[in-house]
């Protein structure tokens, strides 16, 4: 049978394609001034992008908001960015309002909706994916508007690198066999604290595409606490540790450590990643975690795209 009913595959196959045309889309949108910080509003895999920022950019603060209120910090020295899909999301639409009337600089990327209609120089990106599937226009388009604008570091080579890297047949095997060995099991994601945004990303996109549980935690943190939790009815966990060459050494002796202590009592699996460049490592791991979960929903013989609680909640909410 085919669970696949919206051609999620086809989405992922054209990822590479989808990033090359997010930076054409962003030719157009530019920001001026400087700034003491980037405040990036969304909400699930539009809100996603804030987090993965702050990784990248070192030298300036970054905050990601996923909330209907702007925090108090975030005034007109700040650079907002407005991340909303569908334009219609409701906490981020708020954070707009506040950001419009503390005269903060504001950068929003949308494919419609109110967003749209209410900011005319947003990024427009296409439309009819699952927000969660468009991270290339959402994420992409911001890191290349920035990075033009010398807000960030100069990201030109990375994003070239990146969308070099993502080969689907390449990353689409290495997510089947992840798949493979996660099925039936409770999977959870661990990496860095500076992939620690990817681990995230990963643990939704299981969520929303497998529609089942899924967790994330990040290192050393989680040798202070979670892993202790191993001790009790972990058998039907599986631990996937993100592996990164170009994490420091002190933390890949963390990893290592960590898996020896407790792979007997749960699964224990690696995800290499691929990449030079942080950004490109970030997006190969990303694209092949989408794939974990793509498959793991055919497993679980759903159809990775409808996600109807959240439409039902929404409904409710209203």
């Amino acid at each position: 049978m085919n669970y696949d009913k919206e051609n999620m595959m086809g989405v992922l196959e054209s990822f590479s394609e989808q990033c090359r045309e997010a930076v054409k889309l962003s030719r157009g949108a530019n920001v001026k001034g400087k700034f003491d910080s980037i405040c990036v509003c969304g909400m699930g895999g539009s809100g996603i992008g804030g987090d993965l920022l702050k990784s990248l950019v070192s030298k300036l603060p970054v905050y990601a908001v996923h909330d209907y209120i702007l925090p108090a910090y975030v005034d007109r020295k700040s650079l907002v960015v407005i991340v909303s899909y569908s334009g219609n999301t409701e906490e981020t639409l708020s954070c707009f309002k506040q950001a419009k009337k503390r005269k903060c600089k504001i950068l929003s990327i949308t494919s419609g909706g109110k967003l749209a209609e209410s900011d005319k120089k947003a990024i427009i990106i296409p439309s009819g994916i699952q927000p969660r599937n468009a991270i290339g226009y959402l994420f992409l388009s911001m890191v290349a508007v920035l990075s033009k604008a010398k807000v960030i570091p100069n990201q030109a080579s990375a994003i070239n690198e990146a969308i070099r890297i993502l080969n689907p047949k390449l990353c689409s095997r290495q997510g089947f066999l992840l798949a493979q060995k996660l099925r039936n099991n409770i999977p959870v994601f661990y990496a860095s604290a500076e992939l620690a945004a990817v681990a995230y990303r990963i643990k939704t996109a299981v969520n929303e595409n497998a529609k089942q549980p899924a967790f994330y935690h990040y290192f050393p943190e989680m040798d202070h606490n979670e892993i202790v939790g191993f001790k009790k009815n972990a058998s039907k966990i599986a631990a996937v540790f993100i592996m990164d060459k170009k994490n420091s050494a002190k933390i890949n002796e963390r990893m290592e450590i960590t898996k020896k202590i407790i792979k007997h009592d749960a699964a224990v699996h690696d995800l290499e990643v691929h990449g030079k460049s942080l950004l490109a490592r970030m997006m190969y791991a990303i694209y092949v975690g989408d794939y974990i979960s793509y498959y793991l929903a055919l497993m679980n013989k759903v159809d990775p795209t409808p996600v109807a609680v959240v439409e039902d909640f929404k409904k409710r909410l209203k």
